[in-house]
């Protein structure tokens, strides 16, 4: 067998080197040549069963050399990971073949491995740290009433104004620019808009702008200056300030309806006092969820920071290329901005904007590598019936309010859906996940 050294380099990264003598280097050439002669067509002879010497000596030295580097290399490396116990991260880089002959082979590498994360005493980082407490739940009765006007302006109506404009109007306006020669094409293309329409006082545009519509009246024009926000996500607007040019088209007093009864029973509920109950209920529901999620966060962040990760560099960068596509399809296929012109808004590059996301990219390799080891140290598994119970929970979620046929014919698509291997490892490494954060929370004192 070829024997191996390893050496280890930072960021769980090591470099080997295999070596292997004459007589076992001789079993990758009779397999190159026995491989290569299956496809050779020799008169007098079915495909692969000419001789030996025969097939070897019309093979070429050169191609059984060739292929039978490959073997050894594939062969030899795969032997060492699994005598090491070592899992590579991707395929080794910087490959360089020292000799090969039939005299022996040497050759050396670097590849990237999954650490094993040091968590000795896990539990007692959490349960001797008295910072990492659950937040308090209240509701605020501005909370409340704040959320029933927001219900109420989605039955709101519109009657023309006469007058100037005031707090909470609805106005039509035409947005220029005074100076254009100060900006490029792009640029003015983002800050002219053709009658666009806002609610004074919801502050949909940049610090200041609303302010100077207020007092105007239908048909009024106006010039004034503002300044863009030094942290504008638009780089190129940051700090820069403008003189815009407005005109008023139109403008619209909005007209709540009552809070009262009436109002209720236009969202299914019989009273006001039910409806506030029940925003109450999801309010609650809703914080009691971020809450858990903050005391998540924050238990992982100390773990992280408190355990020794020697992180792998390969591991970082292919995380900054999911979160690069996650924003990428959030950005196209919810806000319907193409990601070229968001970069050129931006005046950078692709590869400078996922550098942004090293940070988080890091966080999140290391919670994982954290996660996988608390996960695997105390033994956490997934049986059959928690299987069950979520592809349960997923028929009756998914089935609801649907007629009978329907349903039917979604749940099948489910439980297919539930067979197939990779969705089931998915579902499964999702469920242990979450049983692991729950082991976590379970040493917090809260």
């Amino acid at each position: 067998m070829p024997t191996s050294t390893i050496k280890k380099l930072p960021n769980s990264r090591i470099e080997f080197q295999i070596k292997a003598t004459a007589e076992e280097v001789a079993r990758f050439f009779d397999r190159a040549i026995e491989i290569l002669a299956k496809d050779l067509s020799i008169k007098g002879f079915r495909a692969g069963k000419a001789p030996k010497d025969m097939a070897k000596d019309i093979l070429g030295e050169h191609a059984i050399s060739h292929k039978a580097q490959d073997l050894a290399i594939q062969d030899s490396y795969f032997e060492m990971v699994t005598r090491e116990k070592i899992i590579p991260i991707h395929q080794p880089e910087d490959l360089k073949i020292n000799n090969f002959s039939a005299e022996g082979f040497d050759f050396e590498g670097q590849v990237d491995i999954l650490p094993t994360v040091n968590i000795d005493g896990w539990k007692n980082i959490l349960q001797k740290n008295k910072k990492i407490k659950k937040e308090e739940i209240k509701i605020e009765d501005n909370e409340i009433e704040e959320t029933v006007k927001n219900l109420a302006k989605q039955l709101a109506e519109t009657k023309d104004k006469e007058g100037k404009v005031a707090q909470g109007d609805l106005v039509m306006l035409d947005i220029d620019v005074a100076d254009p020669t100060k900006f490029t094409e792009e640029e003015l293309k983002r800050m002219r808009i053709a009658n666009t329409s806002l609610v004074i006082g919801e502050g949909q545009l940049i610090p200041g702008f609303e302010e100077n519509i207020v007092g105007l009246e239908k048909g009024s024009e106006k010039e004034f200056d503002t300044t863009f926000p030094e942290n504008y996500f638009n780089k190129s607007m940051a700090g820069r300030g403008v003189r815009f040019k407005i005109k008023i088209n139109d403008v619209k007093e909005i007209i709540l309806p009552s809070l009262d009864d009436e109002l209720a029973k236009k969202f299914g509920m019989d009273s006001i006092d039910n409806m506030r109950k029940a925003i109450v209920d999801d309010m609650l529901q809703h914080k009691e969820q971020e809450a858990k999620s903050k005391l998540e966060n924050d238990a992982l962040k100390v773990l992280t920071e408190a355990i020794d990760i020697d992180t792998p560099k390969s591991l970082i960068e292919q995380e900054k290329e999911m979160l690069l596509d996650r924003y990428k399809q959030d950005l196209e296929h919810h806000k319907n901005i193409k990601f070229a012109d968001y970069l050129s808004s931006l005046g950078t590059t692709e590869e400078k904007f996922k550098e942004g996301f090293r940070d988080h990219a890091e966080h999140n390799v290391r919670v994982g590598l954290l996660l996988g080891q608390i996960t695997k140290d105390e033994g956490i598994e997934v049986g059959d019936a928690e299987i069950e119970d979520a592809m349960a929970m997923d028929i009756i979620k998914q089935t609801a309010g649907l007629p009978s046929d329907k349903a039917r014919e979604l749940e099948d698509k489910i439980r297919a859906g539930y067979g197939d291997e990779q969705f089931l490892s998915s579902m499964k490494n999702s469920i242990m996940a979450r049983k692991t954060v729950d082991l976590i929370l379970d040493q917090i004192d809260k």
